[in-house]
């Protein structure tokens, strides 16, 4: 039977990032992010107990930094020199992939089979074929500001599928 994934609320994503961070974090909806083919990012997909990619995050490249370097308190200085670089730290990364395995949890309900986080890709760069066809042609759709105290604000973007 299929599943339809509900879209975590803005409050729920703020609860889980601001736990997870310590800190403030404020989550409101904004325009759609867009990604050209050279922009860094992460997208982070989620899949069903069949292996089935049936969502999908993606982290511009100053939300990517900023959620990294908080999580493990690096100065929120270089979150800005990552950016200039244009680049996301191997570090950052690192921790962002732990924030969006638990981001998992907003997927959850007691409606559809359970959904893990399967991995993080960074942009530019290939994406698994599920993957890219979530991003192509999702469901649904939202983005979202996310602004995390002392480290700066970044878009967020959930997709379903």
């Amino acid at each position: 039977m299929p599943c339809n994934y509900a879209f975590p609320k803005p409050d729920a994503i703020q609860q889980i990032i601001g736990d997870l961070l310590g800190r403030d974090v404020t989550v409101t909806a904004t325009t759609t992010m867009v990604l050209e083919r050279d922009t860094p990012a992460v997208v982070s997909d989620y899949v069903n107990d069949e292996g089935n990619i049936v969502a999908a995050c993606i982290t511009d490249l100053r939300l990517s930094n900023a959620l990294g370097a908080a999580l493990t308190l690096v100065p929120a200085a270089e979150v800005e020199a990552a950016v200039q670089k244009w680049k996301i730290e191997g570090a950052n990364l690192d921790n962002l992939a732990e924030i969006v395995n638990i981001m998992a949890r907003l997927f959850n309900h007691d409606d559809c089979t359970h959904l893990r986080w399967e991995k993080a890709h960074p942009l530019p760069g290939e994406l698994p074929s599920g993957t890219a066809a979530l991003l192509e042609k999702p469901l649904a759709r939202r983005d979202y500001e996310v602004n995390v105290e002392e480290y700066g604000a970044g878009t967020l973007a959930i997709l379903v599928g």
